[in-house]
């Protein structure tokens, strides 16, 4: 829970209170605006309907006792002290200094370029040949600067793509979603980069277990999963024998399967004992592997996904780096299909982070469900009615293939 909001139960809520959070995702209630005061009684009869706790924000409320007792007085922390504290330091601020469209041509090159370096590595791995780090940089460096410039155009990229080999994808994914997640909290440029080699090569000892395992489509029994485990060593084994390798890297790699409340592996870490990069990798890791297709797994939508990441924050995952990580992904992640209230399909090019719920999207299909000859982008934060002249809201996301709709085809 973020260090300027309170946990409240409905019974203690007041008139005055600003509600931040509930004690479940804003997505499975009836509310369109995430977060608002609480004006009247009626408002919180509302509330109890969904919910038995809420979170107060006690920066934006302008009534802070709780039930007999006033609230203890500390200091209130403001956006930038919260994220100073996860960083231990001083939070960078960057722009977005390119459109998504003029970025996206500079992207696909240099994804052109990471893919091949993410397959070449593999094959080193397979062959036993010594990683070399400067040929990881060359690829890696220009990818975050694009993400620096302009994150939603790789983003959109990672979504888009094909996701018929898991190993290859994932180390891309994860790189990606690492330079965003990085770029959303701060961190300098330097750290951002490490921590998106780290996130490619987190995963690379995979390679060394057996086929046998590998290709099984069954979920693993006991003896199975201790073995799926070694991967961790494996790929520190791997990791530590490049040469200028950072120790942020290799604690990184070590610590990505700990989880927060000490229920990960290999040693079982919980909380603060687990290293920044860690705890970020972990969360990315999860994110990508729910979203993709797998053996023994189904994918799930990144909107889906969304929700079980927050159905985790406090347990697997440390609750506020969880709410960063989604505000880089967004609760419609870039590359989501959607239906809108007017009928029409689209799909989510980026996303608002104040108004998560009404993001940017390209239209695609009309309310009879025929593609257009062309294609628009429409901003949910500036459209407030639809072509039938109702209030225009997003009502449920749809799956790839929907009346024809094959992203890979239409987006690449």
């Amino acid at each position: 829970m973020s260090n300027h909001q309170k946990q409240v139960t409905i019974e203690d809520l007041k008139p005055g209170m600003y509600v931040a959070r509930l004690d479940r995702p804003w997505l499975e209630t009836p509310y369109k605006v995430q977060g608002g005061l609480i004006k009247n009684q009626k408002d919180i009869e509302g509330l109890a309907k969904h919910s038995k706790f809420v979170y107060v924000d006690l920066e934006k409320s302008t009534r802070l006792d709780f039930g007999d007792t006033p609230m203890e007085q500390g200091k209130i922390l403001s956006h930038d002290e919260q994220i100073r504290l996860l960083i231990n330091s001083t939070p960078k601020k960057y722009q977005y200094e390119s459109k998504f469209k003029e970025e996206l041509k500079s992207a696909h090159r240099k994804n052109v370029t990471l893919s091949r370096t993410i397959k070449s590595l593999l094959d080193d791995v397979l062959n036993k040949n010594k990683l070399n780090l400067p040929t990881i940089e060359k690829a890696v460096l220009p990818m975050v600067d694009s993400v620096i410039r302009n994150p939603d155009a790789f983003a959109w990229l990672t979504m888009m793509r094909k996701r018929d080999d898991y190993a290859y994808n994932h180390s891309l994914s994860a790189a990606v979603w690492a330079a965003a997640f990085g770029r959303n909290l701060g961190l300098p440029i330097k750290k951002i980069q490490q921590v998106s080699i780290g996130a490619l090569l987190g995963d690379i000892g995979k390679v060394k277990l057996p086929e046998k395992l590998i290709s099984n489509p069954n979920l693993y029994n006991a003896v199975e999963f201790s073995l799926v485990k070694k991967h961790v060593e494996y790929s520190l084994e791997i990791i530590k024998s490049i040469d200028g390798i950072s120790d942020d890297i290799i604690e990184m790699i070590a610590t990505h399967h700990e989880r927060h409340d000490g229920g990960g592996y290999p040693g079982g870490l919980r909380g603060n004992s687990i290293p920044l990069f860690g705890k970020m990798a972990g969360i990315i890791d999860c994110y990508d592997a729910i979203i993709s297709e797998r053996l023994h797994a189904s994918a799930i939508s990144p909107h889906d996904a969304v929700k079980k990441l927050y159905n985790w924050s406090g347990s697997d995952f440390q609750p506020e780096l969880i709410e960063q990580f989604i505000q880089v992904v967004g609760v419609y992640p870039v590359g989501t299909l959607v239906e809108l209230s007017d009928g029409r399909v689209g799909v989510v090019v980026s996303h608002n982070k104040v108004r998560r719920l009404r993001p940017r999207v390209m239209i695609l299909l009309n309310a009879d469900k025929k593609f257009y000859s062309t294609f628009r982008t429409i901003n949910l934060n500036s459209i407030s009615e639809g072509e039938d002249g109702k209030p225009l809201n997003i009502i449920k996301t749809v799956k790839p293939g929907y009346h024809g709709i094959d992203p890979g085809q239409f987006f690449l």
